[in-house]
């Protein structure tokens, strides 16, 4: 009950869904800082009234602060239940750009150690607000900055201004595919609940002709595949199909004759069966279809009442899918998006902290450890884009707009290419990284180098990320007279065989202990997968758990030549 009333605080009733959501985000978000701000003012108080702190300003200053923080929350969380979502979200990121720019001294704010606090609201606005909002944001922070600096006599930091501009980038990158593919399931629910209310209307109409064509309604009903039960005027199941025995576990000789809510009994909680029987007796309209729990699946059922020849009412059909396909699918959506904001945090965060430390000369002016520091930096963002990067070859995959640059190569040079930008991976963990090329091999092979490194990368990555000691090698060989091979091997603790039928499915992760430590979103064997299908190949898996893992892929000589350069 108390999670409900949760819910249903946080929740903003809105016609637009992506409005709900954002206000939503916003709630939480003034939540959690107003749960903080609480406990402060609670600890605060305790401390004082036992003496462990003395009342001084700066005490009394926290305190007030406390108090601030709650009310304005308050007032923000007001104006966004129950005016508009845009300006509650708007004036949320101003008053947090402004408390951070006086929340220290203004050399600090400038080039200091505040500076790029300024990032949180950028980040947020694309979240909160539109995509493109964190690019007027980066602005409007760069303009505060700029006014800060000038009033104290400073300099303006236009490379922070930059980084900004690039926080910006990856943050409208980031927000506009995530809004995209939310559209794109919306559109499929709309789609499959269209269907599914077309399919009850044609249904309905033919159960009205049942009374003079009985055996070929029947056929009718056993030729659905979703599941259908006729209830009569008082409730009762007259017919059922054999898909409805299917979903609900129960032969159709004990679904006719008892009401809905016997049939749902305790698999389907007092909510939802509360909900349906309400469906079943408004008999005079169409219902929109509802999902809910029955048992270990997930069903939508749609309602429409069935008419006699003189159009009155004589019955109600109810038909259902199993939704859980669906349902299963929106949920790794939502730990795609959880994933993904974490990939996110963590390199900025990084990125805080080096920067932190070159502006407070920790290292010393233009050291040779400054340039280090900026490296690590380069090698965070870079982690970024690689997640960008695989989120957008996976859309280019699905909308089947990738393109292939077929050329000559040599593997030895795939191979040392590879070995430069994985080598430090492996090296780093104390692992070894073999590499060969089979002397019966061509000296030149063709395909689309790129996307080669690509696979060559993420199976390496792979292979490094879950080896903890041992090797990852990789070779490439002739596999056949017209076939030929790029295999990679590691000694990790291998693939358990249940995962191993979905590990290449995307945004699907193995659950064990060792994947939860290693961040990702599970897109990299996804992709090599549907880029090695997509140039001509086949891909194999021979993996064993606590014996390594061994990824073989065949490529004909003669590829696949999309677009050759």
């Amino acid at each position: 009950m108390r999670i409900e009333m949760v819910s249903r605080l946080l929740n903003v009733p809105s016609t637009d869904l992506e409005d709900a959501r954002r206000r939503k985000l916003l709630n939480i978000l003034l939540l959690g800082i107003g749960v903080i701000a609480l406990l402060s003012l609670l600890l605060t108080t305790l401390f004082i009234v036992s003496g462990i702190l003395p009342v001084q300003p700066e005490v009394m200053l926290i305190f007030i602060a406390g108090l601030a923080i709650i009310m304005g929350n308050t007032i923000i969380f007001a104006i966004n239940r129950y005016r508009s979502g845009w300006l509650a979200s708007s004036l949320f990121l101003l008053i947090l750009s402004v408390a951070f720019a006086l929340g220290d001294e203004p050399h600090e704010v400038v080039d200091g150690r505040t500076a790029f606090m300024f990032v949180i609201p950028i980040i947020m606005a694309s979240v909160l607000l539109r995509p493109w909002a964190s690019f007027i944001t980066a602005g409007l922070v760069g303009v505060l900055l700029a006014a800060i600096a000038l009033g104290a006599q400073l300099v303006p930091n236009v490379i922070v201004t930059l980084g900004f501009f690039a926080v910006a980038l990856v943050s409208w990158l980031s927000a506009r595919s995530l809004e995209q593919a939310l559209a794109d399931v919306r559109v499929i629910n709309q789609e499959l609940d269209q269907r599914v209310k077309e399919r009850t209307r044609d249904l309905a109409a033919a159960l009205a002709r049942e009374q003079t064509e009985a055996s070929k309604n029947q056929a009718v009903l056993e030729g659905i595949a979703d599941g259908v039960i006729v209830f009569d005027n008082q409730g009762q199941a007259i017919v059922a199909n054999p898909a409805i025995a299917d979903l609900i576990g129960r032969p159709v000789g004990e679904i006719t004759g008892h009401n809905i809510e016997t049939l749902m009994g305790e698999q389907v909680d007092a909510a939802d069966r509360e909900m349906i029987a309400n469906l079943l007796k408004d008999r005079e309209a169409s219902a929109p279809s509802v999902r809910f729990k029955w048992g270990q699946k997930t069903l939508s059922v749609s309602v429409a009442p069935v008419r006699g020849a003189s159009d009155q009412v004589i019955g109600t059909v109810a038909v259902f899918r199993d939704y859980t396909r669906e349902a299963e699918v929106e949920r790794m959506k939502s730990n795609f998006v959880s994933m993904v904001s974490h990939d996110l945090r963590t390199p900025l965060s990084a990125i805080l902290g080096y920067t932190d430390m070159l502006r407070v000369g920790v290292y010393g002016p233009l050291s040779d450890k400054q340039s280090d520091a900026m490296t690590r930096i380069n090698a965070n963002t870079g982690r970024l884009l690689n997640i960008v990067n695989n989120l957008l070859d996976q859309a280019q995959i699905e909308a089947g707009r990738l393109v292939l640059h077929v050329s000559a190569f040599d593997p030895h040079d795939l191979l040392a290419d590879m070995e430069v930008v994985m080598g430090v991976l492996a090296r780093n963990k104390g692992l070894e990284l073999d590499c060969h090329v089979a002397d019966d091999l061509p000296s030149t092979l063709s395909s689309d180098r790129q996307r080669l490194y690509q696979i060559l990368v993420n199976l390496v990555n792979n292979g490094i990320k879950f080896t903890e000691e041992g090797r990852v090698s990789v070779s490439i060989r002739r596999h056949d007279l017209g076939r030929w091979a790029l295999v990679v091997s590691d000694t990790g603790p291998g693939i358990p065989a249940e995962a191993q039928s979905y590990v290449f499915e995307p945004f699907r992760r193995i659950d064990s202990s060792i994947t939860r430590e290693h961040p990702g979103v599970g897109l990299g064997l996804a992709i090599v997968k549907q880029l090695t299908t997509r140039m001509g190949g086949e891909i194999a898996l021979d993996s064993k758990e606590g014996c390594g893992t061994t990824f073989t892929i065949v490529f004909p000589f003669t590829p696949i030549n999309e677009e050759a350069t």
